[in-house]
């Protein structure tokens, strides 16, 4: 009977090896299919947040406590339909066992008992929610028309734009928070879309290509922006929006239309190949798991889409970089490691300036310092865009 049981206990201990090997590999191979899709086609509608019930007391709001009310710095809030307004909210309060905030700043109506989207980003909107005036127009690529907010400078006689790129999956209304520091500074902005992102045109599969082609849609912004009479720019690119400003600085995509003489990175996600592990990663996998998972998504997008994971890896680029660089990426950014900007900073300490933001979130750097953000902003614009009018009432 002995051999017999040894027998079956090595059967048992074969089938559960199996087993586990199975349940390892399925684990793997559905980890990175949902990593490839959300690499290659993040995009979404709305701008993050959260809604919630608003309560009012003369010029302080009370907000149920949840991650979004009770995070560092302003709060833009937006109450929904029928109801028209806007406000941005100061630094938040306990008041027994809800979050109490001073309003800042209001356009519309804000009535108690609404209910309202609040969030980090401020605005949801357009540049009409800061009462800024602007227009709406088009880049026109190869590929097709590209939706943009055209923001002239408040003198009227600058010759100098920011490009303002939005991230992966993001929108132009994220980097409006930074709309009051650009005016001030004296440049026109342009803020720009590209292709396969929300609102922009499909183009083929819709894949994106973490920076790489998506950079010749800014340097049919520039062509614009030569048209409507600038002679020189700025970049100004959140997360992915970074990766592709400094891809725009390839040699391929040279002469310019316009010289670009400097360029302004939020959260920038530099490395896609570390990026993808650490997602897979953070999403709580075992570190294992999350390597192979990360190994395989990367195969897999590169099998779908062709993409290149050297021609987007900017802290390789780093060498051949020749404009400065403003740099801002925070402690808490669980979306983008922040190695990837210090590895940046350190590659090119002649070009960059750093600011490693303590506590912040990714693309929250600017919520944890209003003030000095803008103010490292402005001085860096009037640095780079020598000699531009800047207007101190924007």
């Amino acid at each position: 009977m002995t051999p017999l049981l040894d027998r079956l206990r090595t059967v048992r201990k074969r089938r559960a090896v199996a087993w586990a090997g199975a349940a390892y590999a399925v684990a793997v191979l559905l980890g990175a299919l949902v990593g490839a899709e959300i690499t290659l086609r993040s995009k979404t509608r709305w701008v993050k947040g959260v809604f919630v019930p608003v309560g009012r007391r003369g010029n302080d709001l009370f907000l149920p406590a949840s991650v979004e009310t009770l995070s560092r710095g302003p709060l833009g809030l937006v109450p929904l339909r029928p109801n028209r307004g806007h406000a941005v909210l100061g630094r938040h309060q306990m008041a027994g066992t809800v979050v109490k905030r001073p309003i800042l700043q209001q356009r519309g109506t804000l009535p108690n008992g609404a209910l309202a989207w609040v969030s980090t980003y401020v605005y949801n909107g357009t540049p009409a929610q800061l009462g800024v005036k602007y227009e709406d127009t088009v880049v026109r690529t190869p590929v097709g028309d590209m939706p943009a907010w055209h923001i002239p400078p408040l003198n009227g006689e600058g010759d100098a734009i920011a490009i303002v790129i939005h991230g992966h999956g993001g929108q132009r209304a994220q980097a409006l928070r930074m709309l009051p520091a650009l005016l001030r500074s004296g440049v026109g902005s342009l803020f720009v879309t590209f292709r396969n992102a929300f609102g922009a045109p499909q183009i083929g599969k819709g894949y994106l290509t973490l920076g790489d082609v998506e950079a010749e849609d800014v340097l049919a912004a520039l062509h614009w922006a030569k048209d409507a009479g600038y002679t020189r720019a700025v970049l100004y690119g959140f997360s992915m929006g970074g990766n592709i400003a400094l891809s725009v600085l390839r040699d391929r995509h040279r002469p310019y239309p316009i010289p670009v003489t400097g360029v302004m990175l939020d959260s920038p996600a530099l490395d896609w190949r570390a990026t993808i592990r650490w997602n897979a990663q953070r999403v709580g996998l075992p570190r294992p798991i999350a390597r192979h998972v990360g190994t395989f998504t990367q195969w897999l997008v590169t099998k779908r889409s062709g993409q290149d994971f050297d021609t987007v890896d900017q802290i390789r680029a780093a060498p051949t970089f020749d404009v400065p660089i403003l740099l801002w990426h925070g402690t808490r950014d669980r979306t983008i490691p922040i190695d990837q900007a210090e590895a940046l900073a350190a590659a090119r300490p002649d070009l960059v300036e750093y600011h490693r933001v303590e506590g912040a979130k990714h693309i929250r750097t600017w919520n944890i310092d209003p003030k000095g953000y803008d103010a490292q902003l402005e001085a860096f614009i009037a640095k780079v865009l020598p000699g531009i009018k800047e207007d101190r009432h924007g």
